[in-house]
């Protein structure tokens, strides 16, 4: 497993995006509420007042805003790791909308921040958080979407962790909410319960390698599904990630072995250049011998 080098007290200055889209379904008074509990979760942990973008942010705004904030040093060479959190909706798996509904992709967002683009943080973790209220379950019934929050990994994005989560904030509202018992109803005046459970467990468990995190947040919610369907998804799950754990350490000696190789190569030019040198200098040295003979014989 991939390990990295933080202070004691890691220092981070978190990015919160939260979209209230004009036509999302989704419950707009439970984004203030996963805003105002992931700001106080990031000053309890000592974070830096983080940046949070305007809730009416269009695709434009949101992603010349991320390149500003590429360049400036306290979110990326004076930081430990980059922390990104984004809460929307969306209809498409891997996008998230912005104020009039246009999809942005989150490749787009990692792509900024990614090694060959922020030299700052190159080497350094790259977690982006998402909460995005997927609008095309609501007819679902419950088991349909009860593991739709998953770790997701993009394999041309070194050092970086998505962790992404669709269900919606707003269960109860749905048609079939009727049949879930008092007692497991989610308040949406607490946010979302994705947002929520995250805050909750990374103040419990402070220090805790992310992968692990992240599978305790997994455990801590399954208690909305079904139980043991949810057990058996929660084991499907950690194998999949051991799985792309070792894909990602594959890569990263792939990634080693390749600057090695071109090392070698650099040092073989270097060679063969002195080689030439010492040859020229060489005829040099014949030349001027041959001229001498030639002026002592007359």
């Amino acid at each position: 497993m991939e390990t990295y080098t933080l202070s004691k007290i890691p220092s981070c200055k978190p990015i919160i995006i939260p979209i209230k889209a004009k036509d999302c379904r989704s419950d707009h008074t439970s984004i203030d509420a996963d805003a105002k509990t992931l700001k106080d979760t990031f000053k309890q942990l000592r974070y830096a007042e983080p940046e949070v973008f305007n809730q009416d942010s269009d695709r434009d705004t949101i992603l010349n805003q991320l390149l500003e904030i590429r360049e400036k040093s306290e979110f990326t060479e004076d930081a430990d790791f980059l922390l990104c959190v984004i809460i929307s909706c969306s209809y498409m798996n891997g996008c998230f909308q912005d104020v009039n509904g246009t999809d942005i992709s989150v490749d787009e967002v990692i792509h900024i921040f990614n090694t060959e683009n922020c030299k700052g943080l190159r080497g350094k973790p790259k977690i982006f958080i998402l909460q995005t209220d997927d609008l095309s379950i609501s007819t679902h019934e419950p088991g349909k979407f009860s593991n739709r929050g998953e770790v997701t990994r993009l394999p041309t994005q070194a050092d970086s962790l998505i962790y992404h989560c669709s269900i919606p904030s707003s269960i109860e509202r749905f048609p079939w909410s009727d049949s879930v018992k008092q007692e497991k109803k989610w308040n949406t005046a607490q946010g979302s319960i994705f947002i929520y459970t995250f805050c909750d467990e990374i103040r419990k468990e402070r220090g805790t390698d992310i992968h692990k995190l992240t599978f305790k947040v997994n455990a801590s919610m399954k208690g909305t599904g079904d139980g043991k369907e949810d057990d058996i998804k929660l084991k499907q799950a950690e194998l999949e990630m051991k799985e792309r754990l070792e894909m990602d350490k594959k890569e990263k000696e792939g990634e080693f072995k390749l600057k090695e190789l071109e090392m070698k190569l650099k040092e073989l030019e270097m060679e063969e250049r002195l080689e030439m040198e010492k040859m020229k200098i060489e005829m040099v040295k014949k030349k001027a011998t041959l001229k001498s003979s030639r002026n002592q014989i007359f």
